[in-house]
């Protein structure tokens, strides 16, 4: 094989890509906002790196995006559940 060749044989074992972002921060910041859906989101940030190593990119992305997803209704419906109920303690204090 000259120099100018490439190998593009089977015995390169590994990720042909850098792994997706996992959104582990994200999905940590969700458990403390709302931990129902925070749970789902630390569950599914941390398969990514996990499908990486076995080769499986697509599956791995779509992990990565699901953890984006769940992170941020967490942080959402937090977020809404705080404002409530700072609204209604307000609204119900006044005499």
């Amino acid at each position: 094989m000259t120099s100018q060749q490439q190998d593009t044989g089977a015995d390169y074992r590994g990720p042909l890509a850098p792994p997706p972002a996992s959104s582990l921060p994200l999905a940590i910041l969700a458990i403390i906002a709302f931990v129902p859906f925070g749970i789902v989101a630390l569950l599914r940030a941390r398969t990514v790196h996990r499908l990486w190593e076995r080769g499986e990119y697509d599956l791995s992305v779509r992990a990565a995006a699901d953890a984006r997803q769940w992170s941020i209704r967490a942080i959402a419906l937090g977020l809404s559940i705080a404002v409530f109920a700072v609204g209604a303690a307000l609204v119900l204090s006044k005499p």
